[in-house]
């Protein structure tokens, strides 16, 4: 029944945990759209204090400290007072807990100072797509760390071709597009604007040197910075308008990109590994990997439904799976003690397994696809499973996640997770660090630790692909593949439209140097439950 309904016959109190006091203030809430006591409060606490409780492992207990003890209320006064060492002659607190806070903040602003993947990579479509529709503008392409699929980037760039004497037509448009609250600068060729708060760098260059600015602007930096080493040794200069014979004088623009790595004696290196992490070196060796791509994944191994906390039913998210041309997906909602997501008891389990096996025995013979029945299992705080044994023995897939008692110090949260990891049900660990890109750094963990009992057991490590997440890193899962353990890629779906995360997925797979071997949910139905010893 509606809350409003509830209040108006009077029955609010019929609801567990409600009692008359409460029952008042929502009553007032309803009516007036707000309620005294709040209003109150809000005036005896200034507004900037608030600010302070988004900085990890600072909660509410330490802000009532320092404000009461130091009068301290904004970031700027708690990061000053920390450095000039007030903080540890606080009651509760000592030189540990003011070095955590001074990092926490530090960690906090560089944070602030990037975009995650996922807020720029929307954002540089719709410019993209606004440029293409430009007459004038042609190879429209984003570069930098954006191309690269970094977690993050500082800014988007762009360049594109254009016909000659048309060039400024494109950056004028380019300075009017709808959005574009400021025009930082702007010239013949360049333009810098701000969009949706974000600053978005164009560059229009010749067709016949468009490969030699697209390779230079993509980066990163320390890769072309080996790649002039090359170009050195071999009596050329590499350069953004094309490579230059040292002896002759002759500079030679790259209308593609692949001839800046060709002329270099180099085969072509994705964006995705161009970070100096030994791409050079395999390249000249000829050991470069042949990377996992979005057609190699043939299901997604983490979707939430209607049941727990996802807006589709799971004949939905089937049949947007077989739209994608999967074979398989994983149902995986929260369990029990995820009540704020609608973690599901073992009652309400046992029946969303017996919905999967009903549908599956409709659809399966049919078209060839099948659901698998699993659950995100919760961690509890010492390392136990949230449902028992006899409930897991159900499941297809059992993917373990930590959710709560993120402040544990990195030896207790690691045992934590190592005893998950060990039990003989789990077959996958979701987003082990926990983090949430521009909004929560992970918790404190051994994550080589957790690699390696991984392997030891042939658990799965997820690289979770919402781009909130994004978890495991790039580097991390490297470390997993070079330990022999297999990763993971689910969306953690909780919509359709979710699904399509797949893709920031795979360019994390593709940054970490994973090939299709490396993920378990490139492999066919039978091969994945024997992988995780399900078959």
């Amino acid at each position: 029944m509606d809350v409003k309904e509830l209040s108006r016959e009077g029955k609010l109190e019929a609801i567990p945990g409600v009692g008359k006091g409460i029952a008042k203030k929502v009553t007032e809430i309803i009516e007036t759209g707000t309620c005294k006591r709040y209003e109150e409060m809000k005036s005896e606490v200034p507004v900037d204090i608030i600010q302070l409780l988004d900085i990890p492992g600072i909660g509410p207990k330490t802000v009532r400290l320092v404000h009461e003890q130091l009068g301290i209320t904004t970031l700027d006064e708690l990061e000053k007072a920390a450095i000039e060492h007030k903080l540890r002659k606080l009651p509760r607190m000592g030189a540990k807990s003011e070095e955590k806070i001074i990092l926490a903040i530090q960690r906090s602003k560089e944070m602030d100072k990037r975009i995650p993947l996922g807020v720029a990579l929307p954002v540089a479509e719709i410019v993209m797509k606004y440029l293409e529709k430009c007459p004038y503008a042609s190879n429209v392409t984003a570069t930098g760390s954006l191309r690269r699929h970094r977690e993050t980037v500082g800014d988007i760039d762009f360049i594109a071709t254009s016909d000659a004497g048309h060039a400024e037509a494109v950056i004028k448009a380019f300075g009017s597009m709808p959005g574009v609250t400021e025009v930082i600068g702007s010239g013949a060729t360049k333009s810098s604007v701000i969009f949706r708060n974000i600053q978005i760098d164009l560059r229009i260059v010749d067709r016949s040197s468009f490969g030699s600015l697209l390779q230079h602007f993509t980066g990163s930096k320390e890769h072309n910075i080996r790649l002039r080493e090359i170009a050195i040794k071999k009596g050329l200069k590499l350069s953004e308008y094309g490579i230059k014979d040292q002896k002759t004088g002759i500079l030679t623009p790259c209308g593609e990109e692949e001839e800046v790595y060709q002329r270099l004696g180099l085969p072509f290196i994705v964006p995705e590994l161009r970070e100096d992490r030994g791409e050079i070196e395999a390249a000249i060796a000829g050991t470069l990997p042949d990377l996992v791509t979005g057609s190699d994944i043939r299901g997604d191994l983490h979707l939430h439904s209607i049941w727990s906390d996802g807006t589709n039913s799971i004949p939905e998210l089937a049949d947007a799976a077989m739209g994608m041309g999967y074979e398989y997906l994983c149902i995986a909602d929260h369990s029990r003690s995820r009540g704020i997501a609608g973690g599901l008891s073992e009652e309400r389990l046992i029946k969303q397994i017996n919905e999967i096996d009903a549908f599956n025995d409709t659809i399966e013979s049919s078209r060839g696809f099948k659901v698998l029945a699993g659950s995100e299992v919760d961690i509890r705080a010492d390392g136990t499973l949230d449902y028992p044994d006899h409930v897991l023995e159900m499941l297809d897939i059992v993917i373990a996640a930590v959710h709560s008692g993120f402040d544990q110090d990195r030896r207790t949260m690691t045992s934590r997770i190592v005893r998950a990891i060990v039990d003989e049900h789990v077959d996958i660990v979701a987003h082990p660090t926990g983090r949430l890109l521009g909004e929560r750094f992970g918790y404190e963990i051994d994550i080589e630790r957790i690699i390696e009992v991984a392997g030891e057991t042939g658990t799965a490590i997820e690289i979770n692909a919402s781009p909130q997440r994004l978890d495991l890193s790039d580097i991390n899962a490297r470390k997993a593949k070079e330990s022999g353990v297999m990763l993971a890629i689910g969306t953690d779906a909780h919509s359709i439209d979710h699904l399509g995360y797949m893709e920031f997925g795979v360019h994390l797979a593709r940054r970490a140097w994973l090939e299709p071997g490396d993920v378990v949910n490139t492999m066919g139905i039978k091969d994945l439950l024997r992988q995780i010893g399900r078959g």
